[in-house]
């Protein structure tokens, strides 16, 4: 072995004795190299499938990821392993860092860049990317490419262009994704223009627990959920689709003397964001009632429930979320509660969020104002002037700019409050002349320590809005102004082409999407209300053959119907699919324990039976009858075909093939 082999760096660098899931036959494929799609369930590893070809390959490895925070988290622990050739850019960096990062990237003393999809706009960044020797494209959350995925980014839309325009010919490609459907799977290969080796691991988490509980009206959710939490011990996260709940959800519990905090994509404020996570990662606080926004990134093992207070928008983005479970090995329960109004709400918030043609125009109307000179657009305040969500925006965006109506550019902001700390500027590396200049401009020195309008200091001190933003982000970083921004905008130019965009093909775009949005919430109702094992249904939704029942589910397992209820705490043996026993302790409800196996003879003589019917007929034993109807049958002992219809789960059917088999069993016992 030498220092470029997979299985040695894996234990020098990053500390592991053995590769798992698929990591080693991922990693080999890289290295061939060759296109290459992992999707690999959350937890798995996916980050070593790309940071070891990185450190065996000759050149630069790019990795495009999503998340600011998770980019930076990453690097950080790559230098802490002593990796120390790696970086991030985007778009909060100042420019002295990514002047930094450009002069490592020229002199080839980066092994790894991770950056955001968003800034391949970045002209610079692109021209030196091209002269450099790239081994190697990581795609992180791959799936955001596809508008069938769950979390579809425009931004993502980019990448094609960048892959064929970096080297001739392109690098290889590594898309990363933890869940993926066949359909998503075929679209990615597509929109990035490549054909790719997929490896796929198994989806099934034995650890997990999967209960659904369906509310009747006279319930209130928020009990139920209080009562969940009060049961349930260790670290949780609640997930909701609306801020407002995550914040009035958050507000109850509190009351009600429980540790817990809540987080959404609204909250401005970085830093508490940033606090709200780090209190969940240490323990401090036990409880997060979350929008989607939380839980991408969370480095956290020892989560021991996710409860989803409202329905999931799609299985993909349920079962990545539950993913975040339990990632100990150790068990850990997910929790769906369901009313009948979630499947109307979630629709509703579907159709609200596809564009109208009168909202179209309003866009394009907006965008034409500008024709032939730079526009600075909010996308987050047009999305409110519309009331959209941004994804619609930034699609319409996408398309103009592929149909070259608009040309985008790098994020700015355009209003600031700065408040002097030292008026001497020399200690600056950059922008020297510029920030004397900004420092001593009317307008800037009357507006200290309130909102400065960047547009009206351009005009003054004629500099642009993308330069004064990099001069007050030097002086930050200097010490010699304390600096807060706000109004956040992508400048665009506009071309003349804008007036002869077809709107009725932007239409037909959003009016498929919601097609596909509209049917990801049918399948997650049909999860909630079909009879058959949680885990076979979410296994087969993506390709993956189950059989036989789980025993850790609430079809399979009675005692998961009735967490919630007036239960306490009993040792249940729960099997995996082998029959190995898994050590957990679930709460069951004690009177079932005690009263519904009256006749605990029938029980055993019901199972036998079951079990010989299933192997004659080569079907799994739920088919035949779940636990919970055996249960029924034990527990009421039915003497006639009429008594036998009233317990649940015995239709006409089942009666005709097996009712007098039943008879026999429970009179003869």
């Amino acid at each position: 072995m030498n220092s470029k082999d997979p299985l040695t760096i894996l234990t020098t660098v990053f500390n592991h004795s053995s590769f798992r899931f698929n990591q080693k036959e991922i990693i080999d494929n890289v290295l061939t190299p060759k296109n290459t799609l992992a999707i690999l369930p959350t937890g798995a590893g996916k980050s070593i499938c790309f940071q070891i070809p990185a450190l065996i390959f000759d050149g630069l490895t790019v990795v495009v990821s999503p998340l600011i925070a998770l980019m930076k988290d990453q690097v950080d622990n790559l230098k802490k392993n002593g990796v120390l050739e790696a970086a991030y850019i985007n778009s909060m960096l100042d420019s002295s860092s990514k002047e930094r990062i450009y002069e490592q990237l020229k002199e080839s003393k980066l092994k790894m860049l991770y950056v955001a999809p968003e800034t391949f706009v970045d002209n610079k960044l692109m021209s030196i990317l091209k002269s450099c020797n790239i081994s190697l494209i990581a795609i992180d959350e791959v799936h955001c490419i596809s508008v069938w995925g769950h979390n579809f980014r425009p931004d993502y839309l980019r990448l094609q262009g960048v892959i064929k325009a970096l080297n001739n010919p392109p690098p290889p490609v590594l898309g990363l994704t933890a869940t993926a459907t066949k359909t998503v799977e075929e679209d990615i290969q597509k929109q990035l223009g490549i054909n790719c080796d997929v490896f796929k691991d198994s989806f099934d988490r034995k650890n997990l627990l999967f209960s659904v509980l369906t509310l009747k009206s006279a319930i209130r959710k928020e009990e139920l959920l209080k009562t969940l939490l009060t049961q349930l011990k260790g670290s949780a996260i609640v997930y909701v689709n609306f801020t407002r709940t995550a914040e009035e959800l958050a507000k109850y519990l509190a009351g009600e003397g429980l540790s817990v905090s809540h987080y959404h994509g609204q909250i401005a404020d970085k830093e508490e964001r940033k606090r709200i996570q780090n209190d969940f990662i240490s323990g401090k606080t036990r409880i997060v009632v979350a929008t989607n926004a939380f839980g991408m990134g969370i480095d956290k093992e020892d989560i021991r429930a996710i409860i989803h207070y409202n329905l999931p928008k799609s299985i993909e983005s349920y079962y990545q979320e539950v993913g975040r479970a339990g990632r100990d090995g150790k068990i850990a329960n997910c929790i769906l509660l369901y009313s009948k109004g979630d499947e109307r709400k979630l629709k509703g918030l579907i159709k609200r969020n596809t564009p109208s043609a009168k909202q179209i125009k309003a866009v394009l109307d907006l965008l034409t104002e500008g024709v032939g000179k730079l526009s600075y657009v909010n996308v987050k305040r047009v999305a409110n002037d519309l009331e959209l969500n941004e994804v619609p925006i930034r699609l319409i965006l996408h398309h103009l700019e592929r149909l070259v109506a608009i040309k985008t550019y790098f994020r700015i902001y355009r209003r600031a409050v700065v408040r002097m700390q030292n008026a001497d500027v020399k200690p600056l590396k950059f922008y020297q002349q510029e920030a004397e200049e900004i420092i001593r401009n009317a307008y800037f020195k009357r507006y200290l320590n309130s909102w400065l309008d960047l547009e009206v200091l351009s005009s003054s001190v004629k500099i642009s809005i993308l330069g004064i933003n990099n001069v007050l982000r030097e002086l930050k970083i200097a010490g010699i102004i304390e600096l807060e921004e706000r109004d956040f905008c992508t400048p665009i130019k506009v071309n003349p082409g804008i007036k002869d965009v077809d709107m009725n093909e932007l239409l037909e775009i959003f009016r498929r999407l919601e097609e596909s949005n509209l049917r990801k919430v049918e399948n997650v109702v049909e999860y909630v209300e079909s009879e058959e094992c949680k885990r076979k249904f979410i296994l087969n939704y993506f390709g993956e053959e189950y059989g036989g029942e789980c025993n850790a589910c609430s079809v399979c397992n009675p005692f998961l119907r009735h967490i919630g209820e007036d239960v306490e705490a009993e040792g249940i043996p729960v099997t995996d699919e082998g029959g190995k026993e898994i050590d957990s302790r679930l709460p069951v409800k004690r009177e079932e324990v005690i009263g519904e196996f009256v006749n605990l003879s029938v029980f055993e003589a019901l199972k036998k039976w079951r079990k010989n019917i299933a192997a004659e007929r080569n079907i799994p034993a739920y088919c035949v009858f779940h636990n919970s109807t055996l249960i029924g049958i034990a527990n009421q002992l039915p003497k006639t075909k009429e008594e036998l219809e009233g317990i649940k789960g015995i239709g006409e059917k089942k009666i005709e093939s097996y009712g007098d088999e039943i008879l026999k069993i429970v009179n003869g016992n």
